[in-house]
């Protein structure tokens, strides 16, 4: 669809990533819907390992980088905002030759971003503080959230496994818990839906994604 360049906000409806779809694995795509606004702009996403939440989050920062550029995006329809840059921290990478393991190149991305996003910046984090002990990392990750969600304000969509973190956005005025669906039952097992939905939940579903892995 052709986007409307709205003031403010992200109101992307029935969204989908411009890349994965084409792909042979992705014949049944799910799109999803995204809404951000000046009282909705930190989004933490929970749900199963494989379950979607990576895609949604680049899809979105996508979706916002080409209506940026004047192209058409793939959504049914949608509204956004001009941010000034599009700041993301995903994947897991060394530089052993610069002497940075793969926790430390994660911190120094996550730090140059906290030290130079606005409020009108769109910031991508997707497994913050996943490199080091679980308390280590768990801390880290609320730390962010909160300097994020308090200091910065810009528009964030956040994913993660320190379920910790549900209760605490529950607890910022801007910011609201998102889950990527399963259904899970004795005959299917743990079945996927790939479909994005209000609340946060607190299982990851490790076990069974490593028994898929084999």
């Amino acid at each position: 669809c052709k986007p409307e360049i709205v003031e403010s906000g992200i109101e992307i409806l029935a969204g989908r990533h411009p890349v994965v779809e084409q792909m042979n694995i992705a014949k049944d795509f799910v799109a999803n819907d995204c809404k951000m606004d000046d009282t909705r702009n930190f989004l933490l996403i929970t749900g199963p390992n494989m379950g979607g939440k990576s895609t949604f989050l680049r899809q979105v920062a996508l979706t916002v980088l080409m209506a940026q550029m004047g192209s058409y995006v793939p959504a049914g329809s949608a509204k956004i905002w001009l941010c000034d840059r599009i700041f993301t921290r995903v994947g897991a990478s060394d530089n052993l030759t610069g002497g940075e393991s793969t926790f430390m190149v994660e911190m120094t991305e996550a730090a140059y971003i906290l030290n130079n996003a606005t409020a009108r910046s769109l910031i991508i984090l997707d497994e913050i503080g996943r490199g080091t002990s679980t308390y280590d990392g768990v801390s880290i990750a609320w730390a962010i959230v909160e300097f994020v969600h308090d200091q910065i304000g810009a528009k964030t969509l956040f994913a993660t496994h320190y379920h910790e973190l549900i209760e605490l956005v529950d607890r910022l005025a801007r910011a609201h818990n998102l889950s990527v669906a399963v259904r899970e039952n004795a005959e299917e097992g743990v079945v996927f839906l790939y479909k994005v939905v209000d609340g946060g939940v607190d299982k990851s579903y490790g076990i069974e994604v490593a028994k898929l892995a084999g």
